[in-house]
Order: structure tokens, then sequence, then C-alpha cells
């Protein structure tokens, strides 16, 4: 969530009303500032604009006109003006039949412009949009003059506009905004050292390893922050910082600076370092640990050096980007009461995740299952969730962080049904959630892909996917991946009369039969031999995606890692949001899952083969994103 500081400038205008509010935010530097407050039922906005104009808010449902709920409200002579309206195209909006925004007060000085008006979270109007724990993305406007009449503005121009994407309904106690940074604290940076972005590919992994200082006892890190080099922000994705926990010549790696996509030609030892520290996405802030909480270092099993993994996305492929990006770490010498850990959640990244082009909506999924029962066998009491990341690429239009206990699904861990791509933040829980050993999380994912002509692959780049969840948790256990994907074996069933073989359990093929087809692989056969414009195909695709038998991996630090062949997740109570009850002539969008991933019971949940050792290194290239 942006904050902002109050400006002098408000101090001189003497604006007491932002005490009034727990949220804030600049849509346009000293131009136009945003305060709100919620309950569970309505929400209160106060627009403060550098204008003695009219005023426009809009929430929409993909950062444009078309479809957007405005709010449009202006001060005249004294009195304040506010409609409710909708539109339906790049063009002046209409005034909504129902009016569901209460305008509370409006004034207007030489200088500002300020309008206080309130709504319902759930207006049960179709014209309106809910305002949800879902990315909500904003629009706004504004001009110079006030409208001749309420169906009279004029155009505002391509300046006095913009959209952002928010969490509108975040917690006012999120850590990163109430964190208070001890005296005695002190920051450690670990940049890129002006590498130059290849301009051969559009997507390029880059890591950099650092040597850690030397550590007087234990010291806890309590805050992580990306630092994006000024005029690179375009290209510069995301992060994640690794820990290498073990010994290893660390004078040998300390310049290491190299392209790393799938960790490939990367020095065995630094092939070790799994363990992850931050993650951080474009549109993203700092990552902050509760009070009581921060990542150890200095002790026994804790990070002995750190490596930097940028992505770099570079889709015009420049050959002039050099970037000096990185991470700041801010610590304090001494230990809190616990100690962290980060997990990822969700699929495999790799060719096993398969969106086929014209579907409006295509759902895939990662379980982690029985990769909690080993990995929290030294905490019987479990483990506590405080926040969490939801990670797709440019297909991804809604990600939920689903969590079962005996076959019940408890409220989301954390989702978004109107997830941006542009704008991945953390979300911090009002409270711990409570993670067992014999508990289910599943990453569920849903994609768009009917302007795509051709399969979309799970991968690294951009322009392919993912389905990722990263967990922030205490206390730390050795668990830094769970992940699942289905088995080719499973989903090449689409194909009637193909048969395949398989030397790894059914995770990859190569076709045996009929005759014309021998000897190709999985992805050709998807790419080349599928229909996905017939209509029963996609349908039957999806089925197999949701129900078939899936490879499980399970890894943590020090190259510890097992696998396996899990069965569908059985649920007994699927876990629905709550609904506001609406009139019976309304008809509320649908705001869960459109489709299952099993039923009847968790009783039958099995681990068919362990296969650790072929597992370990079939996957030991797909632990990164």
């Amino acid at each position: 969530m942006l904050v902002f500081s109050v400006l002098s400038l408000f101090a001189a205008l003497v604006m007491p009303s932002l005490a009034d509010f727990t949220h804030h935010a600049v849509l346009k530097d000293d131009v136009y500032f945003l305060s709100w407050k919620f309950d569970n039922e309505t929400i209160t906005f106060e627009t403060q604009v550098r204008t003695t104009g009219y005023i426009g808010l809009g929430f929409s449902p993909n950062g444009g006109m078309t479809g957007a709920d405005i709010v449009i409200g202006w001060v005249k002579d004294g009195t304040a003006y506010l409609k409710d309206r909708y539109a339906t195209a790049k063009q002046m909006p209409s005034i909504d039949a129902s009016q569901d925004v209460e305008l509370i007060s409006g004034s207007e000085n030489s200088t500002f412009t300020t309008l206080r008006f309130k709504r319902r979270l759930d207006t049960c109007d179709s014209k309106d949009n809910k305002i949800t724990q879902s990315t909500m993305r904003i629009i706004w406007a504004y001009h110079d003059s006030d409208p001749l009449t309420e169906t009279d503005l004029l155009y505002h121009g391509n300046v006095n506009r913009g959209a952002k994407s928010m969490f509108l309904l975040e917690s006012a106690d999120n850590p990163v905004n109430t964190v208070t940074i001890p005296n005695d604290a002190y920051t450690l940076e670990f940049l890129n050292n002006k590498v130059q972005v290849p301009s051969t590919s559009d997507t390029t992994y880059w890591c950099s390893g650092f040597t850690l200082p030397s550590f007087s006892g234990v010291h806890h890190m309590i805050k992580a922050e990306p630092i994006v080099q000024v005029g690179n922000e375009a290209i510069v994705h995301h992060f994640i910082v690794y820990a290498c926990n073990h010994q290893f010549n660390f004078t040998d790696h300390a310049n290491y600076s190299e392209s790393c996509g799938a960790r490939r030609n990367m020095p065995p030892d630094l092939e070790l370092c799994q363990q992850m520290l931050m993650a951080w996405a474009i549109g993203g802030e700092a990552q902050v640990y509760p009070e009581n909480v921060g990542y150890p270092f200095g002790g026994e099993g804790d990070p002995t050096f750190i490596l930097l993994e940028t992505h770099y996305d570079n889709p015009a492929l420049r050959n002039d980007y050099v970037d000096s990006s990185g991470v700041r770490f801010t610590f304090i010498p001494r230990r809190r009461q616990y100690d962290a850990g980060i997990m990822d959640v969700g699929v495999m990244v790799s060719r096993n995740h398969v969106i086929p082009p014209y579907y409006d909506e295509f759902y895939s999924w990662g379980q982690c299952s029985d990769c909690l029962e080993s990995g929290l066998v030294n905490v019987p009491e479990g483990i506590n969730a405080f926040g969490a990341v939801l990670h797709t690429h440019l297909a991804g239009t809604s990600i939920y962080l689903r969590h079962f206990r005996d076959g019940v699904e408890l409220p989301y861990m954390a989702y978004d049904e109107n997830y941006d791509f542009n704008y991945q933040e953390y979300r911090y829980f009002k409270e711990p959630k409570k993670i067992m050993p014999n508990d289910d999380l599943v990453t569920h994912c849903k994609y768009k892909s009917s302007d795509r002509t051709s399969v979309t692959w799970g991968g690294l780049g951009t322009k392919e996917e993912m389905c990722l969840a990263f967990i922030m948790y205490y206390p730390r256990v050795n668990l830094t991946n769970c992940i699942s994907a289905p088995l080719q074996s499973e989903l090449i069933k689409i194909v009637p009369g193909v048969t395949s073989a398989s030397n790894d359990y059914g995770y990859s093929v190569i076709i045996q039969a009929p005759s014309q087809y021998a000897g190709r692989r999985f992805p050709d056969v998807m790419e080349n031999l599928v229909n996905w414009q017939d209509v029963q195909t996609r349908d039957r695709f999806q089925d197999l995606e949701l129900n078939s038998t899936r490879a499980q991996y399970c890894a943590g630090i020090n190259g510890y890692g097992h696998g396996g062949l899990i069965q569908r997740l059985q649920i007994t109570t699927p876990y629905v949001l709550p609904q506001v009850s609406c009139p019976a002539t309304t008809t509320p969008a649908a705001t869960t899952p459109g489709v299952t991933i099993g039923s009847i019971s968790s009783a039958d949940r099995t681990m068919s083969v362990t296969m650790a050792t072929v597992l370990c290194s079939l996957f030991s290239l797909l632990l990164k994103m």
C-alpha cells in the first residue's frame, strides 16, 4: 500500500479530515490525493485534488473506462454535487439509475477541491463494481472547470487522468505501515554491478553472489526492500534472494555475476543456495516482519552467502540497459522471539503446466500435502503464516491460496479475483493463520487465453506462465518448496488412441503408437495434434487437468528434497466467500473458483510411489521462478 507523508502544503491548508482516515494514497504527485476508511459493509472516500473543476474517481475491471463504475463531483457557488455513473465505452459516463453513493461533504478553495462520499462495498447494482480484497484498479480524472450541467462534462484530456492498482481493503495495521525500526538497526545492500542486460532475449535471469559480514551472535533481518535503479523500472521485473546455508570457499564466488536461467552452468556450491529470503515483483514494496519475528543471520545453519536473482524483462530487445538494481536488508543486532521462513506452494515451473488457447476461463492448481507432513515433523503444533505473495504471469486473472483440513476447506489464506501482473504486493494477514502438518494447501489459478491461438507453457519467461504463492511464516522449518504438476501420461489422454512410454512414472512421455506419431514428445502433441478450437476437447482437457494424478516435490536447504505421486485432493466441504444478500432481481457475480478439484473426503490421500532419487534429479531445474 502506498502511504504518503502529509506534505507541508497540507499543513498550510489545514485539512484536518486526513486524521479521520486509515489509508492514504497519491494518485498524481502533488495533485490528486485519496484517503479512505472502511468497515464490514461500507467504504468512505475523500478526494483532495488541485483543481477548481470537477473530480472523477472510478473502479475499473481492467484499468480502462469500459465497464468502470465512476463517481464524478464538483463544488460550485459553495454547493457540492456528486453523481454515481458508469461507462460502457471510452466516452462520457452515463448517470446510473440507482444512485448508490452518498455525498457527505464538499468544499473548495482557490487551490483544492475536496469531496467526501460513502458507498456500500457491494451495492447489489449491476452497474457498480464490488469493492473486495482483490486488486482494485482505480481510475481517476479531473478538469480545471466545472461542468455547465451534469450531462455536459468537458473532456479531461490525456494528462489529467490515470489508473492505479491497489488493495483498498488492506488492514490498517499492515506491518509495512506500522512497524517501528529500532534505533540500533542497520542496513546492508546487495546490488548488481553494472549488468549489461542482454538484448538477445526478452527474458533474462541474472544471478549475483555476495559475501556476508561476520555477525557477532545472531542478528535478525526485519525488513527487505527493493532498490530499482532509476530509469530501469520497465525492465526489472522481480528479485528473489536466496541464502546459501552451507560452507564453501566464499571468495571463489564473491564476484559471481552471470546469466542463470534455470540455474544452467551455475557452480555446484551456488546451486545449493535454495533457502528463499525475499521475493519481490514489479508493483510491490518492502517485505516487513511482525515485531516478534525476524530472519536469523549469524547462528548455526543460518545464511553464509547471498545469491540475488534478478529477472529482466526486455521485450524491445534494447542493448543500452546497464543495471545496478538490488535489495536492502535492515538488521537488528539481536534475536526476536521467532525465526521466520518462506516457502512457495503451487505448480511446478515446467512444461507439465499447460494453458491451452481459446479459453475464457482455464484453471490449474498445485497441491501441497505430504510435504507438510514431513516438513513440519518437528513442529506438531504447526507453523503460523503471516503473509503471502500471489504470482502468475500475463494470462492469469485470478489466484486463490486455499487451505484444507480433514477435507474441509478453511477460509482462503489469500486470494485475488482481479489479478494484475504489474501489481504484485505482499498480503499481510490481520492475524497469523495456523498451518498444521496434516493440512493441505492448494494454489489455484484462473487464466484467460481466448485471445491466444497457441499453447502457453509453464516457464520462466513473462510470456510463459506460473501459478505460485510465496508464504511467509514462523517458526522456520526445513521446507522451502512444496510444488506439484499433472503427469504428462494423464494429460496425453486428450488425444484418442495414443499410447505412450515413460521412465519417470509418467512425469514425461514419448509417443509409441499409432506409428505415424511414434517418437513424438508431449509438447509436440499438445501444439500440433489437438484441436483446441473444439469446445468438447477443451472441456475434456480441463477435466484432465483438475483430476489427474500429480507429481509432488518437496525441497529444503542443503540439498534436502524428495518427491512422489499424489492423488487429487478429496474435499468434503469447499469454502465459499461470504455474499451480500441482494434483492431477487439482482444476480451477484460469483466470487469463488468456478471448478472444483475434488469431492467426498480426504481419507483417500495416498503417496502412490516413492521416487525421491528420480524426482530430485528431474526437478532440480524446476525450483526457480
